[in-house]
């Protein structure tokens, strides 16, 4: 068994963790239906920060709708900061501070399940058997604790205003533990159905328990504050519990998050591009026109078969300006968008926290969607390719140095993108397909496997000579997003 001096040391590790800054890049599932990355970007102190943000999926061909990747992406900005500290007594402090808290567990469920998952329960037999296993969620536990303290401990000078608002804050953070509890025995119970040593299951069995234990504590907390407790045998109280907690999310998250404007410069340019490349395609077909009709020779044709010439060469000429005008098009709007953007975003603070509505990033976006092909995984040697498409997004911004954020505790910018694959669920193969199998007997029976498809993505970030990336496999099906790996497959999924 650990001595008390070691476990206290390594729940103070995880303490740190958890309260430590966040991947620079993350890549997760929003929902059933979105995919979701994320890139955290410093807020300079005295000199603006350049920064660059790509990301790239593969999807396959078979299945994209005949949508822009603007349609279905989504961009979102917001501040992260630290926990507020004891003697913050704003509205705005305390939503910050409560939002804070709730990355931490975020971490700690993170760390949690990274332990589990990785056998942790064998390895650390050392340092403790079961014990070891709780440090996450006695970190997460304690970092409440101290939470609640700063910021619902109500203080003499506090207005109703205040006080209503700490009230509503420690509700959410209930919710939230209540929530990072749950994903624990979830994680717990997966990695205990695969387990086969008696000690590795037992171990398992006891955390559950002491997991379970703390969810039987929170919801005594809520009980006694009077907080809506979910209630297996009651729908309407599950519904209007889980309607309760997207309430809070949004009242608590929207005090970090920016204004955005996006100006869809795309559209501008194509009009432009296209009057200019009219004009000059006319203006070089009226010249060789022109030109034609002052020659020697056509001065002196007559009815017949010249006139017949003269006019097809003209029908030709005008065919081909049409032909000229999108070629010069095509060619002036990739060197536009090579130089330039196609949309030109600016975020600002809100008008509620600074009347000025300073802004704090300047960024040029671009989205571009096109065909590609692969070597056919089965058999590359034999030259057959695979097609897929490929979507590029690319983001080049710059932060702005704001000393008054830097002082209420907020370290960095946080870009959030979303992009919408419902889309493609309508165009792929069949949920469950019928697998012809041999039972026991040695009849033929059937067997119903899914029909998956793998996308790949890869996000990277780079900004003061360092250079981040993320690389994951989405599994989706008909029925929608499923889970994401880490990495990319071995092989492209067959299309």
């Amino acid at each position: 068994m650990a001595t008390p001096a070691a476990h206290a040391g390594a729940e103070a590790a995880a303490l740190a963790e958890i309260r430590g800054a966040d991947r620079v890049v993350r890549v997760g599932i929003h929902d059933a239906s979105r995919l979701e990355w994320s890139v955290s970007v410093p807020l300079p102190e005295r000199h603006k920060l350049d920064y660059l943000i790509e990301a790239e999926l593969e999807i396959p061909t078979n299945a994209v709708a005949h949508r822009t990747p603007w349609e279905q992406l989504q961009g979102l900005t917001r501040l992260s900061g630290m926990t507020a500290s004891s003697d913050d007594s704003t509205v705005d402090s305390l939503r910050r501070g409560a939002v804070t808290l709730t990355h931490m567990l975020e971490r700690a469920r993170d760390g949690f399940t990274r332990h589990c998952r990785a056998g942790a329960v064998v390895e650390e037999q050392t340092l403790g058997g079961r014990d070891f296993l709780t440090i996450w969620l006695d970190a997460a536990l304690r970092a409440v604790q101290e939470a609640r303290e700063k910021l619902t401990g109500g203080a003499a000078g506090d207005s109703a205003l205040i006080a209503k608002e700490r009230s509503l804050v420690d509700e959410f953070v209930s919710l939230r533990l209540l929530e990072m509890l749950g994903e624990a025995d979830r994680v717990v119970r997966t990695v205990l159905a695969s387990a086969r040593a008696s000690e590795t299951r037992g171990a398992l069995e006891g955390l559950s328990l002491r997991v379970g234990g703390a969810v039987q504590s929170e919801f005594n907390f809520r009980r006694e504050r009077g907080y809506l407790c979910p209630d297996a045998r009651s729908p309407e109280t599950l519904e209007h519990y889980v309607e309760r907690a997207a309430l809070l999310k949004k009242h608590f998250e929207e005090v970090h998050f920016l204004d955005r404007e996006s100006d869809p410069i795309d559209e501008y340019v194509q009009q432009g591009i296209a009057a200019f490349t009219a004009l000059v395609a006319g203006l070089a077909v009226f010249g060789v026109q022109l030109a034609l009709a002052r020659h020697e020779d056509l001065r002196r044709l007559e009815l017949g078969w010249g006139i017949v010439a003269l006019g097809l060469l003209a029908g030709a000429l005008y065919a081909a300006r049409d032909r000229l005008k999108e070629i010069g098009r095509a060619w002036l709007t990739g060197k536009v968008y090579r130089f330039h953007a196609q949309r030109l975003t600016r975020c600002r603070i809100p008008a509620r926290r600074r009347p000025s509505r300073d802004i704090v990033v300047r960024a040029k976006e671009s989205c571009n969607q096109m065909v590609r092909s692969r070597p056919d995984p089965l058999h590359p040697e034999a030259g057959a390719s695979l097609a897929y498409t490929h979507i590029q997004y690319i983001h080049r911004g710059r932060v702005l140095p704001q000393p008054s954020l830097g002082a209420t505790g907020v370290t960095t910018v946080r870009h959030i993108f979303r992009y919408d694959l419902s889309p493609l669920f309508p165009r792929l193969s069949d949920e469950m397909k019928q697998v012809p199998i041999l039972d026991s007997d040695g009849r033929v029976g059937f067997a119903e496997a899914p029909r998956r498809y793998r996308i790949h993505v890869a996000v990277r970030a780079k900004f003061q000579r360092e250079s981040h990336e993320e690389r994951a496999t989405l599994v989706l099906d008909k029925g929608g997003l499923r889970r994401i790996e880490a990495g990319f497959a071995p092989e492209a999924e067959p299309q």
